[in-house]
This record gives structure tokens, sequence and C-alpha cells, in this order.
């Protein structure tokens, strides 16, 4: 137990945003922006184009979608609105607000790629179906790493999303993520867990759209 307590206090939690930055090096992600103010967000748009999403980034709430802290954004009324309502969210929470995210909008199928590092298996690998239903869908399959793409491939036909992602455009790049993942972990044995959820499988590719880690 006292092991236990040692080795937590020197566990630290990424947010999104700061997930995402470390995973950009190694995978494709999502286009994005940790903004301070609206001007900033309306610049992204101008950029990238509507629809755009807008999230809340803090450390105290990791778990954004449980405090409706993700906007999908059609155009600048919409943005004026839900903008001003994430802030008053954050201030009702008293959450350390360190930015309000944006980034593009991609719609395409939704996968979990996701790891735990266990005391006695080291490093273990999850595969599964993806977004806000991924913990009651129970759909997800497990490996130890160090995994080879045969591996990768018989843990995503295990799962029921198998028949529904077969067939996607980005699927070969779904695998190859999965063993950039299986890489980024073995090279980084302080990575206690990390979670994308959700990569999506769109026509352009497969990318990262929701990140953290915990690192020790």
């Amino acid at each position: 137990m006292k092991k236990e307590v040692i080795r937590s206090t020197f566990m630290k939690i990424y947010n999104e945003a700061k997930t995402e930055e470390f995973l950009s090096k190694y995978l494709r992600v999502n286009n994005s922006k940790l903004t301070k103010n609206i001007k900033e967000v309306q610049e992204f748009a101008k950029k990238y184009k509507y629809p755009i999403v807008i999230k809340i980034v803090s450390d105290q709430a990791l778990h954004k979608s449980a405090i409706n802290g993700v906007r999908i954004i059609n155009n600048e009324q919409e943005l004026n609105i839900n903008y001003n309502d994430l802030l008053k969210i954050s201030k009702v929470k008293k959450l350390k607000l360190e930015g309000i995210l944006v980034q593009s909008y991609i719609s395409g199928k939704e996968v979990i790629i996701g790891s735990k590092k266990d005391q006695v298996f080291g490093q273990i690998i999850l595969f599964g179906k993806g977004g806000i239903y991924t913990e009651t869908s129970k759909d997800f399959s497990l490996r130890i790493l160090p995994v080879d793409e045969k591996d990768v491939n018989d843990m995503i036909q295990e799962t029921n999303i198998y028949n529904e992602i077969k067939q996607e455009k980005s699927f070969k790049q779904m695998i190859n993520t999965i063993l950039k993942v299986n890489e980024i972990l073995q090279k980084n044995p302080n990575i206690l867990e990390l979670d994308i959820n959700p990569l999506i499988l769109s026509d352009k590719g497969a990318f990262v759209v929701d990140a953290r880690m915990t690192m020790e």
C-alpha cells in the first residue's frame, strides 16, 4: 500500500490539449488550437470553415461531455452563444480554465485506442468501439505489448465494430495508428494510461480527435 501511495504522488495527468500536442509528433491529430478569447476562435473558423467544435480545457474537467463541455458550431451566431455558455459552465463549476480548444469538425466511424500499464503484465493496449458509449457497449479487445500487424488485425477482428469499419478507406491507416501507439508506449515506459477516444475514420484519413494521458 505504501508503495502505491508513493507512486501516485508522481503521476501527472495531461489534459486534451497537452496530450494532443504530445501525440502530434507521431500521429495525425485533428486541426486544433487552444484559444484564450473568442476572436481566436473566429480566426480559426475563417481559416478552416464551419462546422467547428469547441471544448472546455481544464485539468479539473477531463471528462468534458459529462459537463456539456463540448459543442458543435455551425455559424458565428452559434459560436457567440456557445462560447459564452462554456465560460459560464467553467465559472459555475469553479474550473481552472486553461482555455477553449477549437477543432475542425470531422465525421466518420469512431474507435478507441487505449492503454494501461499493469504492474504484472506491463503495457496493455485496447482497441474497440469509440465515442461516448464506449463504456456501456463493452466492445473492445486487449493485447499485452509489444504487438505486430497480425496481432493488431486479430484484435480488431475480435470486436463487433470490425464489420462496420472494415470497408473504410482509412482502415489501413487505423492499423498503422495502433502500431504507432505500440511504438510510442515502448519508447515512453513512463506512460501509465493513454486514451484516444475517439480516433475518427474519415475519407481523408484516421485522425485523433480527443485524447488524454497519465504520465509517471
